[in-house]
């Protein structure tokens, strides 16, 4: 189970990732996160989309672009956007010339206290594959089957990426990767959590 104080960085753009709160925190409805990106740092995540879960970003140190339903904005320090569920957006990266610090404030709409560790864990796992040159340059695994087990984990809990239709990455979650679970192959690993 992650529990605040867990830490997780990103060899590729040096982002870490800080929980403040998680599920026994919150009730299981979500997570507090505070995300530090170093200058120069190019956004740590793809262009996504939720389908039940609202996410808010708060400036707590420089500056920030982010892109939500097509359009970049930028923020200050103090300042915060509400990414609303079913919107495709790219979490918030640096665009100033120190170090850029967020607060990501996720809720879920339900209780759902799995998927605090099953999606900071897989984010985890991608973080430890990366460590180990098993990601690719759009930060996802390099190899098919552990894509699909990583993405039927993001899937599960309703979150796509925005560039591939959402019915075919249903799909392929519960056809491949089902198939790539059963030679065994995970979303997350533990020895990815400590």
């Amino acid at each position: 189970m992650i529990r605040a104080g867990f830490e997780t960085t990103d060899p590729r753009t040096q982002t870490r990732t800080v929980v403040v709160k998680a599920a026994e925190d919150t009730g299981g409805r979500g997570w507090v996160l505070d995300v530090h990106c170093p200058a120069n740092a190019p956004a740590a995540t793809v262009a996504h989309v939720h389908a039940t879960w609202i996410e808010t970003f708060e400036i707590l140190e420089g500056t920030a672009a982010y892109l939500l339903a097509g359009e970049q904005q930028t923020l200050t320090k103090g300042e915060n956007v509400l990414m609303p569920a079913g919107v495709p957006h790219v979490h918030p990266w640096n665009t100033g010339t120190g170090e850029m610090v967020y607060r990501q404030t996720n809720d879920f709409g339900a209780t759902t206290p799995d998927a605090v560790t099953d999606v900071l864990g897989a984010l985890a796992t991608l973080n430890g594959l990366a460590r180990e040159g098993r990601i690719g340059m759009r930060g996802l695994p390099r190899n098919p089957l552990q894509f699909v087990a990583t993405g039927r984990t993001y899937t599960k809990y309703g979150a796509y990426d925005a560039a591939i239709p959402i019915p075919l990455q249903k799909g392929v979650a519960a056809t491949l990767g089902r198939f790539a679970e059963a030679l065994g192959y995970r979303g997350v690993y533990d020895r990815y959590l400590r």
